[in-house]
């Protein structure tokens, strides 16, 4: 792709551009509504001379937050605005206790608004966000931009490699730094055309481990989590279960579906499956008659996954590309999985060197699979204490990634 096609799409979709900001401005709780933020237009009292960290979703945000802590105890009194692109990170990113707004679109007139706002000393982009203007028009600025802990999907490499023309290489030539999550990333980006790649490791590794957790949600010994669900996993799910059920016949499900709007569509899925269900949510009692329970929010996966012993990850049995299994890993959970892993393709790998994960291939497999695993509840809490040593092993991404940030921040 060229620039001057790059900036035709960009104008085509600015009348979507309008409405999308509109909605997220009446959809903002009171007192964070804030109209046309994306078009540059950015509130009083955020901090000049900062470092700028951006964070797409929720994700994002908590890989951020282990560079947030790594920045903040290495120099205390620099100031850190953070932004995001959806409404899920932007909860969470408030959660850090720092100043937040939504990233402009990447129009270049709101990409210079923002910058002559906020002057900032660095901007941090977390993983892989590539915007052509934002990457020019700081380099304009003079303010350095890097990439931490970038990766590239397989999808994301492909569609790099037949679109990305004069555009992306224009792009990755104004990076000052891209910080890779794995070798393999470095190589492709290297690829691609960056100048500058170091592997310096997955700051999700860097989590910290939960050491408060809610309680076992039913207290039956045959409990098993599903996580980060999509649009037709779930019905795998649900069958999985139901032929769990005909061999243990206590066994309870908990369903948390990725996006926790889609709770009511969730919960009409278990409905027609014959499921007897209920929302579950940290400190309400569930119905003790229910046999599938509807998590209905956000932020309460990582003491479910200190609690549960089987847990599967989803958005691996649909073409969506697998969901972090670092945060279940890193409380002693080995975790089963589907086959489209592409998202974390590091991570499983190392995983199932150690034989702390298991594949499945629909809900056949999977229900044979939790079924073992209530059977030979010893032979798999052992894999999950390997999956925890295999996380430990590979800590440390967040003070190599200050290291490389000293440059420009002392």
């Amino acid at each position: 792709m060229r620039r001057w096609q790059y900036q035709l799409l960009l104008a085509g979709l600015s009348p979507w551009l309008a409405v999308d900001s509109w909605r997220r401005y009446r959809r903002a709780p009171a007192g964070q509504r804030r109209l046309f933020e994306q078009f540059g237009r950015l509130r009083d009292g955020l901090p000049r001379d900062a470092l700028w960290l951006h964070a797409v979703s929720l994700g994002e945000v908590r890989a951020a937050a282990m560079l947030v802590r790594a920045v903040q105890a290495r120099w205390p009194d620099l100031p850190i605005v953070i932004s995001t692109t959806t409404e899920t990170g932007a909860e969470a990113a408030r959660g850090l206790d720092l100043p937040h707004f939504y990233a402009p679109f990447d129009l270049g007139l709101a990409q210079r608004r923002v910058l002559a706002r906020l002057r900032p000393r660095l901007l941090v982009v977390m993983e892989t966000e590539l915007w052509p203007n934002l990457v020019r028009e700081a380099d304009r600025a003079a303010v350095p931009l890097v990439i931490a802990n970038a990766r590239l999907s397989d999808r994301s490499y492909r569609r790099y490699s037949r679109w990305g023309g004069p555009l992306l290489r224009e792009a990755l030539a104004g990076i000052e730094l891209i910080c890779a999550q794995s070798p393999a990333d470095r190589e492709r980006f290297l690829e691609l055309g960056a100048r500058r790649v170091e592997d310096c490791g997955n700051l999700k590794f860097d989590l910290p481990v939960v050491e408060t957790v809610p309680p076992v949600p039913d207290g039956r010994a045959h409990t098993w989590l599903a996580a980060s669900t999509h649009p037709d996993e779930e019905a795998q799910v649900l069958e999985a279960h139901a032929t769990v059920r005909r061999r243990y016949p206590d066994a309870r499900l908990i369903l948390v579906p990725r996006h926790p709007e889609r709770a009511a569509e969730v919960r009409r899925l278990v409905e027609s499956h014959g499921f007897s269900l209920a929302i579950w949510s940290p400190g309400r009692q569930s119905d003790e008659e229910a046999t599938v329970l509807v998590v209905d929010r956000a932020g309460v996966l990582a003491g479910l996954f200190a609690d549960v012993p089987v847990v599967f990850m989803g958005g691996s049995l649909v073409p969506v590309g697998g969901h972090n299994p670092i945060e279940p890993a890193a409380v002693g959970r080995a975790v089963l999985h589907g086959p489209a892993v592409q998202n974390f393709r590091q991570v499983f790998a190392v995983l199932g060197e150690r034989d702390a994960c298991r594949e499945v291939g629909g809900s056949e497999s999977l229900a044979a699979a939790v079924i073992e695993c209530f059977a030979r509840s010893r032979d798999w809490a052992e894999a999950g204490g390997r999956a925890r040593i295999v996380i430990a092993e590979h800590r440390g991404a967040a003070s190599r990634l200050v290291d490389r940030l000293a440059s420009w921040l002392d």
